[in-house]
């Protein structure tokens, strides 16, 4: 029955990354993100412009965040039995997935708020985006973290046929380095470490996008071969 209730919360992920991903572009239009030198008046044209889809993609983006837990809770789940009943690594990462992606439900609700009263001064709608695409982009560090406890815990499997394969583990490794260029975000509006920058947001994104789609392959090969019942 686990099988089943694994490859939900699997295939759960990939619908909750294509709500995100329809969310934030062709609905609002915010990939890449605005360009952080913009001005007010520029800035809150743009909402005023395109306030339906931001307001529907909002709530994509919003539903996303949440459907994002059940994909987490597979991973933790691996994660669990690779470690035993002794599994503090597995606790950590529980509690980090839960921060790191309340984050986005707010920049949901921000982006929203930009939204909501086309009337509203255009500093106001400016300053309301800014937070929206901080709480979006800047989040770098429960990324890196949950990533590498990821790595660590797939890494430290000593059984013959691991639960995880080791490249997911590398894979976990390497992505949270990447991710740190993020946390930059608030010291810059122009170049590389900008929020839609190759550094602070592109990379990140493609390394997100990678990470995601090779972790579902990875789980689905641990749940096809039944691994949570091995030993």
């Amino acid at each position: 029955m686990h099988s089943g209730t694994m490859k939900f919360c699997t295939y759960m992920g990939a619908f909750a990354g294509t709500l995100m991903f329809v969310g934030i572009w062709p609905l609002a239009h915010m990939f890449p993100p605005l360009d952080p030198a913009m001005p007010p008046a520029a800035v809150a044209a743009y909402y005023r412009a395109h306030q339906t889809g931001i307001l529907v993609g909002s709530i994509l983006i919003m539903a996303a965040s949440v459907l994002f837990f059940p994909f987490m809770a597979a991973i933790a789940t691996l994660m669990k039995k690779i470690e035993g009943p002794v599994s503090p690594l597995t606790y950590a990462f529980i509690m980090i997935v839960a921060y790191g992606f309340v984050t986005m439900f707010f920049a949901g609700l921000f982006f929203t708020a930009a939204a909501y009263r086309p009337n509203y001064p255009d500093t106001t709608i400016n300053a309301l985006s800014d937070i929206a695409f901080f709480l979006f982009v800047m989040p770098a560090v429960p990324g890196f973290v949950q990533n590498v406890v990821t790595g660590v815990v797939i890494l430290g499997d000593k059984r013959a046929v691991p639960i995880l394969p080791r490249w997911a583990g590398y894979m976990n490794l390497w992505t949270g380095v990447l991710l740190l260029p993020g946390l930059a975000v608030g010291l810059f509006k122009v170049g590389p470490f900008a929020w839609n920058g190759v550094l602070a947001f592109w990379l990140p994104a493609v390394m997100f996008g990678i990470w995601f789609n090779a972790m579902i392959f990875a789980m689905l090969g641990a749940i096809k071969r039944n691994a949570l019942a091995s030993d």
